[in-house]
């Protein structure tokens, strides 16, 4: 088959295939065959984050909502980024994050580690700031849930 017949054929398909990730991975075709390997997220653990306070070139992201850190309270040197909003917060100006965050906007090699409750919704904000082209991403699998356990707090 000429590289010609190839083209025609992927426009074909294009138009035939939507592109839908959330829904159904297999309609996902194009995207799969032009996009490249997606970056390896590390996981972190208490220890990890125990130090963080004294490693401000890290930046630890709680992805819980406002409420739920009311009732619970925050782990130290975490900033609260809910998980609706990561994307646009990481995308947003250097100077809006830092008005807003008090922390310097992450550089696309920061080392960023997420948070929630029990680390499912951290990993989906990994997922979303690796889609922006971070590349030092971590989550913290264990999250408040194991915070909590290993300092004596409410869960």
């Amino acid at each position: 088959m000429s590289m010609r017949h190839c083209i025609s054929a992927l426009r074909v398909l294009r138009t035939q295939i939507p592109l839908k990730t959330a829904q159904n991975p297999q309609n996902n075709l194009l995207q799969r065959f032009y996009s490249s390997k997606p970056p390896v997220i590390g996981i972190v653990d208490y220890d990890v984050v125990k130090k963080l306070p004294s490693e401000p070139q890290k930046l630890l992201i709680d992805v819980r909502e406002p409420d739920e850190l009311k009732e619970t309270g925050q782990i130290p040197a975490s900033i609260n980024i809910p998980l609706g909003v990561v994307s646009q917060e990481l995308s947003a100006s250097e100077q809006l994050f830092k008005s807003k965050y008090g922390r310097d906007k992450p550089k696309p090699d920061t080392e960023i580690i997420f948070h929630c409750k029990i680390g499912k919704r951290s990993l989906k904000a990994a997922e979303a700031a690796a889609a922006l082209g971070f590349r030092n991403l971590k989550n913290y699998e264990g999250s408040w849930l194991d915070w909590a356990e290993r300092e004596g707090l409410p869960k």
